[in-house]
């Protein structure tokens, strides 16, 4: 009687209920920074028996798709972040104060909430939500983007001519590169060495540069930022470029 009603014990724990989200929809979107401010945003839906939840800012799905289905431990966590939210809707008392910005806005189903104070989200912030539901994403998303980077890198490398110096740029300055031959004579170009590695040559002077690319919101961008190791003293600003068109023997960036 006693092995059947161990038996029994186990079947129904087995058989306990899985947390059910508080929600159908859910979208959390997190601003923060201080002189600049950063936008992220997540949101998630209940598809069938399971909750789907994507990276909505920034969308990088054209390297890999962000879609992800939630654990059973990411739905709780999740309950208990909407929990805090309509509790701290109304007000929470603030851990700190600065100039520093970070906002939550909440959207859940059809209900809008907005927390722009420095509440104490315990260990449900943003940040750690983000890394805990969507992990597995990130690392393919690393591994995705540098494909990506050495694709495009082994199709750059070499001597370019600048329609402008990049020096004299102004936003919305269009960058525009094309190739020369490896033996040009030329004293002022720009070249890209190797893998995320560029210099910019000015008479007696290379200017070092580190650069990468990614896709934000189906857009290709550049950027660059200057390698102060090499560089020594001397401040590099960095540059970032919309790619507008990328061949072997051109290439068009709007600054």
């Amino acid at each position: 009687m006693k092995i059947l009603i161990y038996i029994f014990s186990l079947f129904l724990l087995g058989c306990t209920t899985q947390e059910k989200p508080v929600f159908n929809t859910l979208k959390i979107k997190h601003t923060f920074g201080d002189e600049s401010y950063t936008v992220r945003e997540m949101s998630f839906n209940l598809e069938g028996n399971a909750v789907v939840g994507r990276i909505t800012i920034p969308n990088k799905d054209k390297l890999a798709s962000s879609k992800t289905v939630l654990s059973e431990k990411s739905i709780s966590n999740l309950n208990s972040f909407v929990k805090l939210a309509e509790s701290y809707s109304e007000d929470c008392e603030e851990t700190m104060l600065s100039s520093y910005v970070q906002y939550y806005e909440v959207e859940i189903d059809d209900r809008k909430l907005k927390i722009f104070k420095f509440c104490d989200w315990k260990s449900l912030t943003f940040e750690n939500l983000e890394n805990e539901i969507f992990e597995s994403y990130f690392k393919e998303l690393q591994i995705e983007r540098e494909n990506f980077n050495v694709l495009l890198s082994k199709r750059l490398v070499g001597k370019w001519k600048e329609n402008e110096k990049l020096e004299n740029l102004k936003l919305e300055s269009e960058w525009i590169l094309e190739k020369i031959p490896a033996n040009s004579t030329m004293d002022e170009y720009f070249e890209f060495v190797q893998p995320q590695e560029a210099v910019l040559y000015r008479k007696r002077r290379k200017i070092y540069y580190d650069y990468q690319f990614d896709i934000i919101n189906g857009t290709t961008y550049l950027y660059m930022n200057g390698d102060d190791e090499k560089n020594g003293e001397g401040l590099i600003y960095g540059q970032r470029f919309r790619v507008i068109e990328l061949t072997n023997s051109h290439i068009k960036l709007v600054h």
